[in-house]
């Protein structure tokens, strides 16, 4: 199996069975987001304890890139001090643009390293990285 097929099957489960869907019960932290040339929508909720991201969840619809993302980024970031999260999204960010980035801290997340070839969809994939720094600027 290629990595671009195995990048291809870790977006194709993650849309199909989305990690961190749902809401959480007594969230610290929300925020909301959309992409109207696709009709992404997505909200994110954050429990932090301390300084750490306790949970994170997600809900929306739209197409498998940006819902992939969404749980992608959840599991990347869940357990995370809120700086470590951060840097991944700055990583994460520089892979969406095509810059050097650093693949270990991504993990599944550069599954997505694709999109960067089609500036339509690199919308789609940042939705959910726009979301949760909302989010995390709800931290005090």
């Amino acid at each position: 199996m290629s990595l671009e097929e195995l990048f291809k099957e870790i977006i194709i489960e993650h849309y199909q069975h989305p990690k961190n869907h749902g809401h959480l019960d007594h969230p610290d932290a929300k925020s909301e987001g959309s992409n109207p040339l696709c009709g992404d929508e997505l909200q994110m909720e954050i429990a932090f304890e301390g300084d750490r991201i306790k949970d994170v969840m997600f809900s929306g619809n739209g197409c498998s890139i940006s819902q992939s993302a969404a749980s992608l980024m959840t599991e990347a970031i869940k357990g995370k001090a809120v700086g470590d999260a951060r840097r991944i999204m700055e990583e994460y960010k520089h892979m969406l643009q095509g810059s050097t980035y650093n693949a270990d801290m991504l993990g599944d997340l550069e599954a997505l390293s694709d999109v960067k070839k089609f500036p339509a969809r690199v919308k789609c994939a940042s939705l959910s990285m726009a979301v949760l720094d909302q989010a995390l600027q709800q931290k005090k």
